[in-house]
Parts: structure tokens; sequence; C-alpha cells
């Protein structure tokens, strides 16, 4: 960056995404993107609502409350406002704690990296429902297609690693960047990129995603007040990947026309880890084929790739441990025929029911598969005691990109995640609000409401 301009030789993937983000306005955007963000935002909300209520989500709830900060934009959920950066920090943190979010693969950038920063942002500045769609999907299109090479294979977590870019262009077209100072914006929140697989499992997973949307926010903002950096995201990934370096020609390739990458994202079903959902939906499919119930299995084998092996937890010692535990979802579904956020309660893990179904799961990691997230073809073959054997192999879970969720499905999940939090009238009345986004002038109704729930009022 050299006296507010993109400087001279830049490689040109960040300035073709830079010119993208300003450049590209709401009627540019497909309708059946459209319609998809709108879908993403709804279910966000719903996560960021239900996450609001989850134990790492009243901590933080309470961490910024302390903090007595000014009110200029919601934590929702939680009854109350702080900053737009303590906000956007909460929302981030509400909505990867009720582990429902939704990402591309198989490098796994996620809408939780945009919506949480949007929805603050939107409220403080009084924007319309048609530029926070607009945002979202612009800023979703440019994080998929710079994360769309997977870091899994180095113990990176993608989500919040390559998230931080997304943040920063979903606040930065809010804030009404130039491209120079998209630029900069971006090379601010590269510094701050960090995130790891070892913390599955544990709240610092969810801190990760939150920090990293609040930084790549404040990487706009400082851009915006003339602090420079060097978003040459070529350098950048040259020094991640070495002589692996991907294509880089392929991350603008066919840049603003259809099928966006947007559409890339798999819609989460279940609030446990997602490298395990290709695997449940297989355990629940055959056993609805073949009638099968708990006490007639003998074993259930798993087949798995190197990264969601991760998942290969036999004895999870805590809540969130449990959630990542693919012997524990099985045996939620195996005994429970369902999986919610009651499969993973203390009592059920150390249930002695829920032990002996975890000790009949054999874990078999195919070290040839390709180091990435959902890598290989999932595989799941359960053994009765009278010797038969029943697989399923899946490619996607349903809701994966070739096997999208209907406008039905959404709109259920978003009632069974926010009916303890919002009456029945307030339910309808945010959905329908969130899937008409682009018509509302003025988002502070939605706010109050998604804030403070059933102590808001009724709402028709």
């Amino acid at each position: 960056m050299l006296n507010g301009h993109i400087r001279e030789g830049a490689m040109p993937i960040a300035k073709r995404l830079c010119e993208f983000l300003v450049e590209t306005k709401f009627k540019d955007i497909p309708k059946e993107t459209v319609e998809f963000t709108k879908q993403l935002g709804l279910k966000t909300v719903a996560g960021m609502l239900n996450g609001s209520k989850r134990p790492a989500g009243r901590r933080i709830a309470a961490f910024i409350r302390d903090q007595g900060n000014p009110g200029e934009a919601s934590l929702i959920g939680s009854g109350f406002k702080s900053s737009v950066e303590n906000a956007n920090f909460a929302n981030g943190l509400f909505a990867h704690a009720c582990e429902l979010e939704d990402d591309q693969f198989p490098s796994a950038t996620s809408d939780i990296l945009i919506f949480p920063i949007l929805f603050p942002l939107a409220e403080k500045l009084r924007s319309s429902g048609r530029q926070l769609i607009e945002a979202a999907a612009l800023s979703m299109e440019v994080m998929n297609r710079v994360g769309m090479y997977s870091l899994a294979h180095t113990g990176i977590a993608d989500l919040s690693f390559y998230g931080i870019i997304g943040s920063a262009a979903a606040a930065g077209k809010m804030l009404g960047l130039t491209p120079p100072q998209l630029y900069s914006a971006f090379g601010i929140a590269l510094g701050r990129a960090s995130g790891f697989l070892v913390n599955f499992g544990t709240d610092a997973h969810y801190l990760e995603s939150a920090m990293a949307g609040r930084d790549g926010f404040l990487a706009a903002v400082f851009a915006k007040n003339g602090m420079t950096g060097n978003g040459d995201l070529e350098k950048w990934m040259t020094g991640l990947f070495g002589a692996q370096k991907p294509s880089f020609e392929k991350i603008i390739e066919n840049l603003g026309k259809p099928r966006w990458h947007v559409h890339n994202m798999w819609i989460k079903k279940y609030p446990c880890c997602f490298l395990t959902h290709r695997h449940n939906d297989a355990t629940f499919a055959i056993l609805k084929e073949n009638k099968v119930t708990h006490d007639k299995v003998e074993r259930i084998d798993i087949d798995i790739g190197p990264v969601d092996g991760v998942t290969d937890r036999p004895n999870p010692k805590d809540e969130e441990d449990a959630r990542f535990s693919i012997q524990h979802i099985q045996a939620g579904i195996l005994l429970e025929g369902d999986l919610n956020f009651n499969t993973f309660t203390e009592e059920k893990i150390h249930s002695p029911l829920f032990k002996e179904i975890r000790s009949r799961v054999r874990v078999h990691i195919h070290e040839d598969w390709p180091a990435k997230m959902m890598s290989g073809t999932a595989k799941v073959t359960l053994t009765t005691k009278d010797g038969h054997r029943f697989s399923k192999e899946m490619e996607q879970p349903l809701g994966g990109s070739d096997l999208p969720l209907t406008h039905q499905e959404f709109k259920e999940i978003y009632y069974k995640l926010t009916k303890e939090i919002l009456s029945e009238d307030q339910m309808e009345w945010t959905c329908k609000i969130l899937l008409k986004l682009e018509e509302i002038d003025d988002l502070q109704e939605l706010m109050e409401i998604l804030t403070c729930g059933r102590a808001a009022g009724r709402k028709t």
C-alpha cells in the first residue's frame, strides 16, 4: 500500500476481490443467491439465539455485561446492548457455541464469521436489510473463494483462519471502504489469522472463531481510519502452502457469475461436530430402513478420513468433548433416535448404557485418504447380534451442497432452535422478517425481539 493506492506489482487476486466487493450491488446478486443468503442468515440467527443459552454463551455475556460498555448494538438473546465490537464478538461465540454453524467443505469456511458481524453493525449504522444481504452474500463469496484450499493437514482450523478475511470483507462492505482500504483491511486481518484443530471439543474452539470475527471487523475499522496493510493474498498463501501453493487464478475465476461459491455451504442439522454428520445420516438411514433397535446391535464400524478422525473420542470427558465424539454421537442415535442438546449432558456422558453403546463403536481411520475435512466416502456398517450386516455410504450429509434442504426445512430448524426463547408469535414474525429481509428498511424492531425474546412483548 502506497499513498492510498494498491501498490504496483501486487498480484491481482486481492485487487480483483476488493473491486468486486465495492462494485457489486444487490441488483447484481443472482436471485437464488439472495434467497440462500437469507436462509443462511435465518439459521445463523437461530444459532445465535440458542447459543446465547449454552454455558459458553452465558459466560461471555456475563463477561461483557460486567464491562459496562455503551449500548449501541445488541447481544442476541442476552437482553442487553454493548459496543459493536463486543456485540459481534459475543454473537459470533453464540453462533458457534450451539455447534450449528454452516460450512463450505473441505475447508470449513463458515457463515458464523459473517452474520454475527453484520447484524450489530447494521443496527448501529441503521442499515437496511438489503444492505445486510448485499454485504453477507459478497463477503461469503470472497471468503469461500480464498478459503477453498484447506489447511487442515497442518492442524489449522480453516473456519477461523480464513474466516477473518470474510469478516473484514463483510465489515468493510458495510462501512463503505474503497478498494485500497479493503486491501489494507485484508492485510491487517491476515496478521491476526489463527485457529487450530487441537481445540476442537473445547470453549477455545468457539473463542477462536469469535475473536476472528471481532478482529476482522477491527481490521476494516482500522483501514477506514487510515491504517495500512499488505493484502497480497498470493504471497500470504504461498508462505502457507509452499511448493503446494493453490491455483490463484481459480480463486477469481468467473467471479460474480453464477453459480456463486456461497452455494458451497453445507447446512448443519445436529448440534455436534460437522465431521460426523455424514455418518450420522447414514446411521439414521440404516435404522429407519431396517428397523434395528440398540439392543440388537453387536457393533458399529465407522470408516473415516485422517482429519475427520479427530472425532475418535471413545471416552468424552465433558459436554463439549462429547459433541466431538463420534462414539457418543452414535450412541445417542441408537438409544434416542435423535440428536439434540440433551444428547450431550453430563448425565448421558456418564450413563452406563451410553458407555456400553460407545464401546461397540469401532472407528477405522484411513490415513491414505486425503488429509482434509470430509475426505473420502463416509461409511457406517452396523452388525447385529444375529449376524446381519447393514452398510450405508455417503459423500455428503443431507443439507450438503448437492443435497440441499428445502425452504420449509430451514424454517423448521429455526422453530426448533428458538421455541424456548421466543414466543410462538415472535418465532413466526421474526422468521417472516428474516426471510424477506431485503424489504426491511430498519432492523431496530427485529433486533429488539432477538435480543430480549419473550420480554420484548408479543409481536404479530
